[in-house]
């Protein structure tokens, strides 16, 4: 494409026909000539070259099959007193030719010359200079027309114009190289890292904008600019990442290390950084590379405060602060304090006895297995799976032993989560799917770290069932009976039961009006969920509103001589969530927690012939202890004949597990490889 501006138009006249004559024209479109030739007329213009014919206005009414006449801006010698009408006739010609306009010279040869920059041969321009609107497809100068920037055209379909890239076909055809906006989008942040910063896509295209020295004037800044962040991006772990993923795919982890890089990238100082556990998701190897920013981030003059568990980030901090003894309303002390050297010392057991950190930072307590681990024989039977090749995974040809733990590793980015939840998991579902009448005799379980679906009025205790029997415990009391309470009048769902002025929600909301609704406790109920004469109904003291605001430890010891209420709150005590009310809404529980309360729900109902339970990263958000307690759950699955397989990073899951599947070597495209594959050699 080119584009001319008046003042270039002189400068070339000047450069190619000093002393000549130049003659500017103006196109016009002819639709009717008579009305255009009265136009013209008007104008001032007095000729037209119509076709080669050199014709003085007005036009004879007759036919023509031209499309298109030329009017006769001015003829004029290039020399310098005609200069300022030179000029004038260039700028008239723009005018009155919407932005176009011909150059011809004393041999009859036409030059075609837009303001807008276009294809003069073939006529195609651009409304205006190219901006970055006309790379973003989230406006209407660059998104495509057909699917306004969705890449789909209707019922899920690629759009058939842009290919689902979303851009106008103009804009997807301006190229760096041989690569176009839309091409370098779909590279990860390594892959463009590498392209930006390669010498040769440098110097090769970006000629025209180098001193003679050979430095671009133009490209220089942007590219530092854009290799700068880069950098940032692949320094806190993400280079894995394509620069196209959509933002609610990202991990909790993840997205709070993008925010992390952009505040690299600010090069502030003198601001305190508050971190909530930066290493969810991340291998070991890029847990190093994110210390190495966090570094970076202090020594600029910044206070980092970390919550963490994982154990590199707390040998590498300068102070450790650690809250305890245990959790939720048994925790909020700090329990011990100082440096990871003096954490580390024999000593720090006596100073503070009451630090499960400090028992695993003085390794006190090695995470081990309690159950004996599954060995891997000749008779082993296995889950085999052939042909696996979502997103970045090579064609990858698995398998994993029945009855067992096993666990898929790697780099981030390196294709687990693609191979487990996009290729394994629905695959054991088709196999165990029951066809006809055959009675369905296995069962594959998604153990993820989304949220629970379901309402805020959905708790622990609704969620894993245990509330349905303490229902019916309460709906068989003397007291019940004698008032005619059925199991429903325990229910805070149930106008017969609940307090009518919060309609069981214990809070009511009230509007704000411009700001965001608050919820302020019922004033009625305080908070109880029930009406007064339901909670009149009491078991050992205590009524349904009291037991709802138990804790899972508390609770328990209070139904522990109700077998079939214990065991299902038992389950919810051994994947770590004694601290956990009976009554929370599950809306507050994390992503680690909400995991764990799922599988605490499958373990609390009866198995089905044949279990395989998938988990993704159980360990995430778990102190050292807890991830034991898990460990040892996952231990008495696997010894009851239940087959388990674990996305995981943490080293002692890893290390523990009977059977390892590695992918790598790196995250992203380069990724998706099968590097290991066998029995753990612990």
């Amino acid at each position: 494409m080119s584009s001319y501006s008046a003042g270039d138009l002189m400068q070339y006249a000047f450069d190619r026909d000093l002393n000549k004559k130049v003659t500017v024209l103006a196109p016009f479109e002819i639709k009717d000539v008579l009305k255009l030739s009265k136009i013209l007329t008007e104008k001032g213009y007095r000729k037209v070259y119509l076709g080669d014919k050199l014709v003085e206005l007005p036009l004879p009414k007759i036919p023509t099959r031209e499309k298109q006449l030329f009017a006769v801006v001015d003829t004029v010698v290039v020399k310098e007193e005609n200069r300022a009408r030179l000029v004038e006739a260039f700028e008239r010609g723009y005018r009155d030719g919407n932005g176009i306009l011909y150059v011809e010279d004393e041999k009859g040869g036409r030059l075609a010359c837009s303001e807008k920059p276009g294809c003069p041969d073939c006529g195609w321009y651009m409304d205006s200079a190219l901006n970055p609107k006309h790379f973003s497809f989230n406006t209407h100068w660059g998104a495509c027309e057909t699917c306004l920037g969705l890449g789909h055209f209707k019922d899920g379909e690629v759009c058939p114009d842009c290919h689902g890239e979303r851009l106008k076909p103009e804009y997807l055809a301006v190229r760096i190289g041989d690569k176009n906006i839309m091409d370098v989008n779909h590279m990860s942040i390594a892959q463009a890292l590498e392209w930006f910063s390669n010498e040769n896509f440098k110097r090769d295209n970006f000629g025209k904008d180098k001193n003679p020295d050979g430095k671009m004037t133009v490209a220089e800044p942007l590219l530092r600019e854009i290799v700068g962040r880069l950098n940032f991006l692949k320094g806190v772990g993400l280079g894995y990442i394509g620069l196209d993923r959509a933002g609610d795919t990202l991990s909790g982890g993840e997205s709070q290390r993008i925010r992390l890089a952009s505040q690299i990238g600010s090069g502030l100082e003198g601001v305190l950084y508050v971190l909530d556990e930066p290493t969810v998701g991340l291998h070991e190897s890029d847990t190093a590379m994110l210390l190495n920013t966090l570094y970076r981030l202090r020594d600029l003059g910044n206070t980092l405060v970390v919550v963490e568990h994982d154990m590199k980030m707390m040998q590498a901090a300068d102070h450790i602060i650690d809250m305890g003894p245990a959790a939720g309303e048994f925790g909020g002390e700090v329990v011990a304090e100082g440096s990871p050297e003096q954490l580390s010392k024999p000593y720090a057991l006596q100073q503070f006895p009451r630090s499960e950190t400090v028992k695993y930072l003085t390794h006190t307590i090695p995470m081990a297995n309690e159950i004996a681990a599954k060995p891997i024989t000749d008779s082993t039977e296995f889950y085999e799976f052939e042909k696996l090749n979502h997103n970045n995974l090579k064609n990858l040809s698995v398998k994993f032993p029945k009855g067992a733990i096993s666990v898929v590793c790697g780099v981030s980015g390196s294709g687990k989560s693609s191979m487990v939840m996009d290729e394994i998991y629905p695959r054991l579902k088709k196999k165990f799917q029951a066809r006809g009448r055959k009675k369905q005799n296995g069962e594959v379980l998604l153990v993820d770290q989304s949220p629970i679906s379901g309402t805020p009025r959905s708790t622990p205790a609704s969620f894993t069932g245990v509330f349905d029997d303490i229902r019916k415990l309460f709906a068989k009391l003397p007291q019940a009976k004698l008032k005619g309470f059925d199991y429903g009048r325990f229910s805070y769902n149930l106008a017969r039961g609940r307090c009518e002025a919060c309609e069981g929600r214990g809070a009511i909301s009230v509007e704000m009006h411009f700001l965001s609704d608050v919820w302020e406790v019922c004033d009625v109920c305080g908070g109880k969920r029930y009406n007064q004469e339901t909670l009149t109904v009491t078991f050992k003291g205590k009524n349904i509103a009291d037991v709802l605001d138990m804790r899972v430890a508390e609770a328990c010891e209070f139904f522990k001589d109700q077998p079939k209420i214990l065991p299902k709150l038992e389950c919810l005590r051994d994947v770590g969530l004694p601290y956990v009310k009976l009554g929370q809404s599950v809306t507050t529980l994390s992503g680690g927690e909400s995991q764990r309360l799922k599988l605490a729900a499958e373990l609390a109902r009866k198995p089905a012939q044949e279990m395989v339970y998938l988990l993704d990263e159980p360990t995430t958000g778990l102190h050292l202890k807890d991830i034991q307690i898990l460990w040892n759950m996952l231990r008495k699955l696997s010894a009851r004949g239940d087959t388990v397989i674990v996305i995981e990073h943490h080293p002692d899951i890893i290390r523990l597990s009977d059977w390892k599947v590695e992918l790598g070597p790196v995250g992203g495209a380069e990724g998706g490889h099968l590097l290991k594959m066998g029995a753990n050699q612990n």
